[in-house]
């Protein structure tokens, strides 16, 4: 396992990096510009709490411009995709896309050309049985997770099939897939260990060669999520629970660090937490920030979604559904080490296009708009200055999308 930087120093880098990334000579003191607060405890973690107000000024917000987008029709042999699960970018700029509905893989050159399509459904060499995710190495191969066997398949740069991998044991898929390869380029593959009376599953880490170096835990929520259930009696001594989350209760995630750390996302609280491998906390950020009213369309859906638990008996206490949700929804970190932090839309123009974004010390810098909707599964990337995510066309397909980041 990597070991864990010190936070002095470890806070000394990040503050160097933020001034020159984001602070433009003669503009202004970050120190002095930020309204917020961070305090050391005496356990050594981190404490940032961040006003309303952003650090940037207008002139300090990043543009965005489109440059290609991949998985339109173009009147061409590329494919459009029915389902884009997962997606990772070579050292060329090579774009390679895995859809679930097809499971296959296509790969697009830098300018956005269809080049190929590798793998297909089926349990030979080479081919997919509800592939998860891929992502390339440092080589330029591809590795493809298929969870439901525990095995990485492998193709060459062109797609060629080289060989299948053994990963721990076979589990239950995870979508979105949290595994893959970290900032630091070792491989992360979820594990599954079975006990006497159940399993769990944990983070398995390899170097590039999937030589395994450690194991680390998978982050949990610390708050479980409330529910309505019903019991059934079958008859015989027998019965069956049944339940229904209930909803706008928010959500959990985590995400990998380029400082080789993990940081989650709690969206009722909206709180960062930075963890290190062994789960230690390191840093604590949260913001100041109003819930986002439920429409009465979205409590139509509720009731909706609802009867089936209703018509097999399920009581259903309306009051207990919350009339507000959290302001954020889902989060993903750059290749700087900046917190990209979806915002629930508030207008219908807004949806998936607003993140609040954070330097890596957690200090709130400002909100960016996309000229796109950004979705947040699979992950977006941010490499060089580039972005690429998943979007939708006119016609509601997904594409990949990439688009230059213009920074002041």
């Amino acid at each position: 396992m990597a070991p864990s930087r010190a936070i002095n120093s470890w806070t000394l880098g990040v503050t160097v990096a933020f001034c020159i990334t984001c602070c433009r000579p003669g503009s202004f003191d970050a120190n002095e510009a930020w309204t917020g607060t961070m305090d050391t405890l005496a356990s050594g973690e981190i404490v940032v709490r961040n006003t309303e107000e952003p650090l940037w000024d207008e002139a300090d917000t990043w543009q965005f411009v489109e440059e290609i987008r991949v998985g339109t029709d173009t009147n061409d042999e590329a494919p459009i995709f029915g389902d884009v699960i997962s997606f990772d970018v070579d050292g060329q700029g090579r774009i390679f896309v895995l859809d679930f509905q097809a499971q296959e893989i296509s790969i697009f050159d830098s300018d956005g050309t269809f080049v190929r399509t590798f793998g297909s459904k089926g349990t030979g060499p080479g081919e997919f049985e509800q592939a998860l995710a891929v992502d390339i190495n440092e080589n330029g191969e591809a590795l493809v997770m298929q969870m439901l066997k525990a095995q990485l398949s492998i193709f060459d740069p062109t797609g060629r099939y080289l060989r299948t991998e053994s990963i721990g044991n076979p589990g239950v898929g995870i979508r979105p897939y949290p595994g893959g390869f970290d900032f630091a380029g070792r491989y992360n593959a979820v594990v599954v260990f079975f006990h006497e009376f159940s399993m769990t599953q944990a983070m398995a880490r390899f170097d590039q060669s999937l030589t395994p170096l450690d194991t680390i835990a998978i982050p949990e929520a610390t708050v479980e999520r409330e529910a309505f259930t019903h019991v059934r009696d079958l008859g015989g001594g027998r019965s069956s629970s049944i339940g229904e989350t209930i909803p706008f209760q928010g959500s959990f995630e985590w995400r990998f660090s380029p400082t080789g750390n993990l940081w989650t996302l709690t969206t009722k609280e909206y709180e960062l937490v930075e963890l290190s491998p062994v789960g230690q906390t390191l840093r604590r950020v949260s913001k100041e920030h109003d819930l986002v009213p439920v429409s009465e369309e979205e409590m139509a859906d509720v009731r909706e979604e609802f009867q089936w638990f209703i018509n097999l008996g399920g009581m259903v206490d309306w009051s207990r559904i919350p009339n507000s949700k959290p302001a954020v929804v889902s989060f993903f970190c750059d290749d700087e080490g900046n917190l990209w932090v979806k915002r629930e839309a508030v207008m219908p123009e807004d949806e998936g296009r607003l993140f609040d974004l954070f330097d890596p010390e957690g200090r709130y810098l400002g909100e960016v708009r996309l000229p796109f909707i950004l979705q947040s599964d699979p992950e977006p990337i941010v490499r060089d200055g580039i972005l690429y995510g998943v979007t939708t066309d006119e016609l509601g397909a997904p594409n990949v999308v990439r688009a230059r980041i213009e920074k002041p």
